[in-house]
């Protein structure tokens, strides 16, 4: 069996020290990051991408979403006559002409349109889908 010094013994200890203390620290980094990553998906993006079209010109229609494959989605804001209702992510959001949004969505079938450009739509989700990757 090998004899160690005190001296030695302080050094090794010194030594697996560090290296727990590193490794420790390197997980921890680890774990942080891949967290503050995690938490921004959602936020960034709601699923569906679409660009907002302004129908304002015909009958009944105002702002629609039309998804990459051509379909148009008619939104609607439900009214809320309840304190305990969600509101529509719509209501503080600014719609423009060609605006590029990632949106996500409820077909609602028991509402009906004078627009009728597609399904009418309830919007549970909606960001600015930014092309530019910075």
């Amino acid at each position: 069996m090998l004899k160690l010094t005190s001296k030695q013994k302080r050094e090794v200890y010194s030594v697996t020290n560090l290296i727990l203390h590193l490794a420790i620290f390197i997980i921890l980094l680890l774990t942080l990051n891949s967290c503050t990553q995690a938490d921004e998906l959602p936020t960034a993006n709601c699923g569906t991408i679409a660009t907002v079209r302004d129908l304002h010109g015909l009958d009944g229609c105002g702002f629609v979403f039309e998804l990459e494959n051509g379909t148009r989605l008619e939104p609607y804001i439900p009214a809320s006559n309840s304190v305990a209702e969600q509101p529509s992510p719509l209501v503080n959001f600014t719609l423009t002409d060609g605006q590029r949004v990632s949106i996500q969505y409820k077909e609602r079938n028991d509402i009906s349109s004078i627009c009728m450009v597609g399904p009418i739509v309830e919007i549970t989700c909606i960001n600015k889908f930014n092309t530019n990757k910075d």
